[in-house]
């Protein structure tokens, strides 16, 4: 059983606007990523109180609230500012990410470093098919990285399996790009959102392992993609440290992703893995 101090901080979560809601097919037409996301009527966003709710819930501790990769500049800082004031009103309980598109060269560089100036802690998610990213060849992405790493914010990257079923933004990051990420990057704090679309299961092969030493892994959306012996694989491929708990949420509930790491890990790397790691990569 896990000791009941354990520090629980979902690495992975959503907040948008509530008035997104009603500007779904505005927004749509302004976002390729929104509308990849959020272009059927009944996908669920999620507003400050319904993710603190669920904290409460589920007995977590402190959640970071990512944007998504946004294409279009307004939508981005308006999404943006929202999580910086959800981040701001909370009590310390949620940290903000910012979201920002690579491609827009200078633009880019200027709204990371005004959400940073007011309290965001990293960037992301990208979203490289939506955004057009090629991660291992983008010459703008190299100058977001270089401010990425000068400031010390982590960067999530959403990552896709080359095989399995289709789903909203599931696009097409596969492994492969993700590494080549890591290999372009290696002074960078890089998370591999949903796994990294399955590359740590590649952290067997030496050459890999190696080129992962900044990367990071998060679990969301788990119970849509692997069975829990997820848990235990990447574990023994990369080890705990390099694991950080996330939901997805609002499309999943944490408490659900916790269950089955908890079931599946020993209780000391499930520690690090629903709290420790993510404590140490954002320097709480």
């Amino acid at each position: 059983m896990l000791d009941k101090r354990t520090l629980i901080i979902d690495f992975h979560t959503h907040l948008l606007p509530l008035s997104f809601d009603a500007r779904r097919a505005e927004i749509a037409a302004k976002d390729q990523t929104f509308a990849a996301l959020f272009g059927d009527p009944n996908a669920r966003l999620a507003t400050t109180p319904e993710l603190l709710t669920a904290m409460d819930e589920d007995g977590v501790d402190l959640t970071v609230a990512l944007g998504y990769g946004w294409c279009d500049e307004g939508v981005a800082r308006e999404a943006n500012d929202y999580l910086l004031e959800a981040a701001s009103g909370s009590n310390g309980r949620i940290v903000a990410f910012c979201s920002v598109h690579p491609g827009w060269g200078d633009a880019a560089l200027r709204e990371v470093e005004r959400c940073a100036a007011a309290g965001a802690v990293g960037i992301g998610e990208l979203h490289p098919t939506s955004q057009g990213i090629k991660l291992g060849s983008d010459s703008k992405l190299a100058a977001l990285m270089e401010l990425a790493v000068e400031k010390g914010l982590p960067v999530v990257v959403h990552g896709s399996e080359p095989v399995g079923h289709a789903y909203a933004g599931k696009g097409d990051t596969f492994p492969g790009e993700l590494l080549a990420m890591a290999q372009r990057f290696p002074d960078a704090q890089i998370v591999g959102a949903h796994w990294g679309g399955g590359l740590p299961f590649y952290a067997h092969m030496p050459e890999v392992r190696e080129a992962l030493a900044n990367v990071w892994f998060d679990s969301a959306a788990t119970p849509f993609l692997y069975d829990r012996g997820v848990f235990s694989t990447v574990a023994s491929a990369v080890g705990a440290e390099r694991m950080l708990f996330g939901s997805d949420f609002p499309l999943v509930r944490p408490k659900r992703v916790a269950e089955l790491a908890i079931e599946e890990m020993r209780p000391a790397q499930a520690a690090r893995f629903l709290g420790g790691s993510a404590k140490e990569l954002l320097s709480l």
